[in-house]
């Protein structure tokens, strides 16, 4: 189990907000604000309106115990690792993500799905399925 507290969030869409790319740097500019070095950062995605497609809140975490929310790390999760060299590895990685799920690959839970990064750099995605 993983408990966390939200730092700050955002509500958007992947295709429909013109505005997705400035709410993310707002998302982790504020987040920045409220981190110390060593901490690890989770982005939290949730309350998923449909799919991918859809909208969704996306959250910066950080571990506490102030448990803002739990995530039970147990369930089912298949996990992808970033490419953190590549400026776009997290986008990257997410259109790969969506193309496993449009073929059929994964089945996607849509409860809550998170980006770790790790203070060494690494970034690791963790999608919920079913």
């Amino acid at each position: 189990m993983i408990q966390l507290e939200k730092l700050y969030e955002i509500r958007t869409n992947n295709f429909k907000d013109t505005q997705m790319a400035a709410k993310f740097d707002q998302l982790w500019n504020e987040a920045s604000k409220n981190v110390e070095n060593g901490e690890v950062l989770y982005g939290v995605y949730s309350d998923y309106a449909s799919n991918y497609m859809g909208d969704y809140t996306v959250g910066a975490y950080r571990e506490s115990e102030k448990n803002d929310l739990k995530i039970d790390v147990l369930t089912n999760y298949k996990t992808y690792e970033v490419n953190s060299a590549d400026p776009i590895g997290v986008f990257n990685t997410w259109q790969k993500i969506w193309s496993e799920e449009e073929a059929s690959e994964i089945r996607r839970a849509y409860t809550y799905d998170f980006e770790k990064y790790e203070v060494d750099g690494s970034i690791s995605i963790h999608i919920a399925i079913q």
